[in-house]
């Protein structure tokens, strides 16, 4: 029984994301079709890949995976092409980059969701974090629980992102709360939304949020409109749940994607850090080793985890169920928002309900034009 996609299909395959995919797809020899109008990388064996020349012949290629990876303003052709082969009847499925919009443009998030049902198409987006079985050995240990009492959550997501040796710090960002805390956040609504049965019941107390940032000091600031944040902190309550969060992108920050929860189950106490750092994974419950590989790669286990839950459950589960499907990546980005807007307006933030969570607009085009500028 296969455990990886017989194919794959990747648009944006030489950028660092799509990289990462191409990897791991040639490390388990799954065959791979690429589109990047970018000159092919010195270290890639062209023998190894299929390179398609135009948009419209890799869109219409008969892979089992799409991978967009590209930033959103990129993406749309692609969608556009990939949908309307779905809704033709072609099983199509797509795995999606983060975030699910720019941040300005907000309204394209619930137009995806719309449009991805309505197409008929198998859409996930990239939160590798969710598809590792780290996560679901959390879930595991937690679920049994009769009375299960989260105090507790830390997240926290950082890196050296202003070192100008790093050639990966001359590609363009968004704000970090888009860019990278969405990961942590995302990481604590599916581990709560699976706990609890469902996105709104992790909102039937409504949130509480306050965020405060600094700037980001690329090394190559002319290419950037306006100052964009680099690191910021926050505070996220959920009825009795207390977050705290870090994300950090600035010179010397270290290289961490760590994860603390701490509770009650029936009674007794529980402790659980988990790192989903890659090659120096780990994760202790309650002390105790429950890492299994540290080095496990994490974009494996993406095409590994994505194959299974195609095998096993049914698209419609798939798109509406707990799954980092469009409606989970909406309200994740809704998050993102909110904390963007805390930190840029200096102010705390209350929302009743996911409804309001989803209502909820940071304005971000309106206040862009007033960030200072790079001199």
């Amino acid at each position: 029984m296969r455990s990886y996609p017989e194919s794959l299909a990747i648009a944006g395959a030489w950028g660092y994301i799509g990289r990462k995919f191409l990897d791991a797809a040639l490390r388990r020899r799954i065959r791979t079709l690429v589109f990047d109008p970018g000159d092919l990388p010195a270290d890639i064996d062209p023998q190894a890949v299929a390179r398609i020349g135009t948009e419209e012949e890799f869109y219409a290629s008969p892979a089992e995976l799409f991978h967009l990876a590209m930033h959103p303003g990129h993406r749309q052709r692609g969608l556009d092409l990939l949908l309307a082969r779905a809704a033709s009847g072609e099983d199509i499925a797509v795995l999606n980059e983060k975030p699910m919009a720019a941040p300005e443009t907000p309204e394209q998030c619930p137009e995806l969701v719309d449009s991805a049902s309505r197409s008929g198409a198998l859409m996930m987006f990239d939160f590798p974090e969710l598809y590792d079985p780290l996560t679901e050995r959390i879930i595991d240990h937690l679920r049994p629980f009769r009375d299960l009492r989260i105090n507790d959550i830390y997240i926290r997501r950082s890196k050296d992102r202003e070192a100008t040796s790093n050639p990966r710090n001359y590609k363009p960002m968004v704000p970090i709360q888009y860019q990278e805390s969405i990961h942590c956040l995302a990481f604590v609504l599916f581990v709560l939304a699976r706990l609890r049965g469902g996105l709104a019941p992790v909102f039937e107390h409504g949130l509480t949020l306050t965020g405060d940032a600094k700037p980001y000091h690329p090394p190559n600031p002319e290419i950037y409109p306006y100052v964009v944040d680099g690191r910021c902190n926050y505070r996220l309550t959920l009825g009795t749940l207390s977050i705290e969060g870090q994300t950090d992108f600035k010179a010397g920050a270290d290289a961490t994607k760590q994860r603390i929860l701490s509770g009650t189950g029936d009674g007794r106490p529980f402790h659980i850090d988990v790192d989903f750092q890659e090659g120096q994974k780990r994760l202790l419950i309650n002390g105790m080793d429950q890492t299994g590989d540290p080095a496990a790669n994490s974009y494996d286990h993406v095409l590994r985890t994505m194959t299974r839950w195609r095998r096993f459950e049914t698209r419609e589960t798939l798109m509406t169920g707990v799954y980092p499907n469009p409606t989970f990546a909406h309200v994740a980005y809704q998050l993102a928002s909110v904390l963007w807007r805390s930190c840029h307006a200096a102010a705390t933030i209350h929302l009743p309900s996911l409804d309001g969570l989803l209502a909820f607009d940071a304005n971000f085009r309106q206040a862009v034009p007033g960030f200072a500028r790079y001199q």
